[in-house]
């Protein structure tokens, strides 16, 4: 884990100057906030942003017995049309800010580890995702794409609340 102390002369962005910042989002309210923040870090540190959306892959997840009823294709296809309005939307936001940006979306059973993957890809020193504070018993049955990326990443983890 590292570490970062601010002297009182200088503000947070000469302290820490990311280069390349990943911002992983699911198109939710909080995570369409945590764009307007990502976006406002890049400017003040003069990064490039890379914008990220993990569509679920529920037949990489599905038990047969369990999504009976389900139409898996359906909901995968639905999930990629949010994802890519969620990439759409960082697109635009980062634009009209004068942000460089690229965006993609990946597809993944395990959204945190797709978000590690194109963080090492794209040579990213920064993962910013929000995350919404969950019972414990929530964190139990659907666990934390969050918590685990905290656990795994390599590189810093900036979470928004």
């Amino acid at each position: 884990m590292q570490s970062y102390q601010v002297n009182a002369f200088q503000s947070p962005a000469e302290v820490i100057m990311f280069k390349n910042i990943l911002l992983a989002t699911d198109g939710s309210r909080l995570c369409n906030e945590s764009v307007k923040a990502a976006i406002a870090l890049a400017k003040s540190c003069g990064s490039t942003l890379v914008g990220l959306s993990v569509a679920g892959n529920l037949r990489a997840l599905s038990i047969p017995e369990v999504s009976v009823g389900v139409d898996v294709a359906r909901t995968d296809e639905a999930g990629r049309e949010r994802a890519m309005a969620s990439v759409e939307m960082i697109t635009a936001m980062a634009r009209k800010e004068g942000v460089p940006c690229t965006v993609q979306v990946a597809q993944g059973g395990r959204p945190y580890e797709e978000i590690m993957r194109v963080a090492e890809r794209e040579h990213c020193d920064a993962i910013i995702m929000a995350s919404k504070a969950r019972s414990t018993l929530g964190r139990l049955l659907l666990g934390s794409q969050t918590q685990k990326l905290l656990a795994h990443s390599k590189v810093p983890v900036l979470v928004y609340r």
